[in-house]
Parts: structure tokens; sequence; C-alpha cells
């Protein structure tokens, strides 16, 4: 039987679910964590980055903001020693973009020096922005509003994804680090980051998935 032009159009739509850097995702209906970048590695997967912790190998992931779209993808790659998780997505279902709200990502960008400014976006706390502290091999702290939730956003500076948001500095003694509730109140401990340049680098030593990422 013949389709009608109409059948056809249905049949061929892209999806119109956005997702990107900043995307508040939730893994295996239950963790809410953000989506760091969206782009596609060297076999031409369309795939996603986000914390390690987030999730197990095989976790499905959904939107939190579309629970409709159903499982967009399934986490396929994890880092034994790097909190780095890759999300393999499914094209039929979300579509990349460069931005979610006012967090824009072009490429992937060498981390700042310290005292110079970035930005982070989570589900959790939005798009805040604060100087880097110290920046350390592969690690850097910023005095930034984060909290749960927003592990995996990306750290942005001039339109460049340079980090991802990993966790938060832990106080010595208690072990535990302070909240950050509102950006309009300044007390809480300083967010911690992987820089997006390491993350690369380990990703393209391995044949996995993910290997050869590239931003969209």
């Amino acid at each position: 039987m013949l389709l009608s032009p109409a059948a056809v159009s249905v049949a061929n739509a892209a999806p119109t679910t956005a997702v990107g850097g900043g995307s508040g995702i939730v893994i295996s209906g239950k963790y809410l964590c953000t989506m760091t970048t969206v782009g596609h590695d060297r076999s031409g997967n369309l795939v996603g980055l986000t914390a390690g912790h987030c999730g197990n190998l095989g976790a499905p992931i959904s939107l939190e903001r579309n629970r409709g779209a159903g499982t967009i993808g399934r986490i396929v790659t994890k880092s034994k020693s790097w909190d780095v998780a890759v999300i393999r997505l499914d094209p039929s279902r979300v579509r990349p973009v460069r931005s979610v709200g006012p967090a824009r990502i072009s490429r992937v960008g060498t981390y700042p020096q310290p005292f110079s400014n970035v930005c982070k976006s989570g589900r959790t706390t939005g798009y805040t922005c604060g100087p880097t502290l110290v920046s350390e091999g592969a690690t850097a702290f910023n005095y930034v509003c984060a909290a749960p939730g927003d592990s995996g956003g990306p750290i942005i500076s001039n339109g460049r994804v340079v980090g991802m948001l990993n966790g938060a500095l832990t106080i010595a003694g208690p072990g535990t680090s302070i909240e950050c509730v509102h950006p309009a109140l300044p007390i809480y401990t300083p967010m911690v980051a992987t820089k997006m340049t390491d993350i690369v680098k380990v990703l393209n030593r391995t044949t996995a998935v993910g290997s050869g990422f590239r931003p969209v």
C-alpha cells in the first residue's frame, strides 16, 4: 500500500526533543544528573557525556523535562579511574543542540588559568559563574554554586566546554561539603571539575564508544 504524502512526512520527521550540555537527565528512572555535552565519536555514534558516578554500564537515560521521549540512550562506556561516562544516544528520539538555555557550547576548550571566571550549567542550580581557584593536573577547583544533580554539568568558558562538574571539595574533619542553596548565598565549598581536554585524551586512548569525541 502506498503511503500518502502526509504519512511520508510524519515517517521522515526529525526528532524534536533537544538534548545538549546542561540538559537534566534521569538515570535508571531515579537518579538525577546533568549532561556535559553532546556530539559524535569517530565512528559517527551520537553520544553524550556525564559524570561516571551518575550510573552504571547499561543504565537507561531519559530526559528530566520530557519523560515522554522515553529511553533516549544508555551508558555504554565508563572509566575505571576517571569519573566519566559515555551515553550512546538514540538519534531517532533526540536532536543534539549546542545551546541549552544560556549555556552554549561550540567546541572543546582549554581550562582557564586561576582567577579567571568560568560558568557551569546544572539541572539543580542552573547557570552560575565564578572564579577558578586552583588548576592542578586534570582537576580544577572553582568557587561556583553547585549542588547534587548538577553532577556532569558542563564548565564553560567563552562558548567552549572546558570541563565536567564532578562534585565539591570536602571539609577536613567531618568529610562533608557545604551545598550551595542559592547563588545569592555565597557560603559553600568550591566545585570540583575535570578538565575536558584530559577527558577527551582518555577517551581517545581507547576504541570504545566515545573515542574521538567532538561536540556538535
